[in-house]
């Protein structure tokens, strides 16, 4: 179920509205003369809640182009960094939120890289907010993440979660690295122009944790 959230916090001012009708509340003025109570309100609204997963969206997911590796009969495993960061955009969405990650298989179209995997890490969930930081209001990263890049690719696998009232603000969950696990069994048309190899990564968010 998709929730709302509604944060009444105690600015006499409510969003969207002005003070047009000039009522002013007086302060509470103690029988000493000497104290006074008053207070301060605001209506809070979520973000447009029929954009992304119930309001909740995903802005950014990174991708990875490695340097061209050599066949030698081995295996062996070749490092990046990635283009573009995991970011997911939440505007007071109370729900909690997941974001999971899936691979089809690696291939240059006629090959397939059989018994390789495509390795992701994180160093952990950030936020663009300094106010943000406090261990309640993160969301968990998997530090690591192995995509199988043979055949049947890798079903969805969770990669960074909120639970809910959690994650709100923008999170990065700062799949930097990467490695790609070459096996021995690699094919490859030629020593000149190579073979393209490819797999499609499908990141997905839902407003539900996992």
């Amino acid at each position: 179920m998709k929730k709302t959230l509604s944060i009444i916090a105690t600015v006499a001012a409510f969003a969207g509205l002005g003070l047009a009708s000039g009522t002013v509340a007086h302060a509470a003025v103690d029988s000493t003369g000497t104290g006074a109570t008053t207070d301060a309100n605001i209506t809070l609204k979520t973000g447009d809640t029929t954009q992304g997963a119930g309001g909740i969206t995903l802005t950014d997911a990174p991708s990875y182009t490695f340097n061209a590796a050599t066949l030698n009969g081995e295996k062996q495993a070749t490092n990046t960094t990635a283009t573009g960061n995991l970011t997911v955009k939440n505007p007071g969405v109370a729900s909690g939120w997941n974001v999971t990650v899936s691979n089809d298989k690696m291939t240059d179209g006629t090959h397939t890289l059989d018994g390789g995997s495509l390795v992701l890490t994180s160093t952990g969930a950030t936020t663009t907010d300094s106010k943000n930081t406090t261990t309640p209001a993160t969301p968990t990263a998997s530090q690591t993440v192995t995509l199988g890049t043979g055949a049947d690719g890798t079903a969805a696998q969770s990669v960074m979660t909120a639970a809910a009232e959690k994650g709100l603000g923008i999170w990065n969950a700062n799949y930097t690295n990467a490695t790609l696990n070459i096996p021995s069994s690699a094919i490859a048309a030629d020593s000149t122009t190579g073979s393209a190899y490819k797999t499609n990564l499908t990141w997905t968010l839902a407003n539900t944790p996992a």
